[in-house]
């Protein structure tokens, strides 16, 4: 079992609002959910990830399943600023 958090930024009128990024990685099937971006945006972030992995040269991890959360859940989160 990994955790791992970072802060990201997403601008909202004039303000910049701070957004908490976690990544979790535990047994279990093979695979990626992002919880916390609207339903058209996982999809896109997913395969974003998925390549940022592959061209940093590193394994994907087998046998393991990736949970990303973004919070807070209030805040909407659009673009690809928070993908890495």
């Amino acid at each position: 079992m990994t955790l791992a958090r970072a802060h990201g930024a997403v601008i909202v009128g004039v303000e910049a609002l701070v957004v908490e990024i976690e990544a979790f990685l535990a047994q279990g099937l093979p695979g990626i959910s992002i919880i916390g971006l609207a339903d058209t945006a996982v999809g896109e972030a997913r395969d974003r990830v998925r390549a940022a992995i592959h061209n940093c040269q590193l394994p994907w991890p087998s046998e393991r399943r990736i949970t990303v959360g973004l919070s807070p859940a209030s805040i909407h989160k659009k673009g690809a600023s928070l993908d890495l």
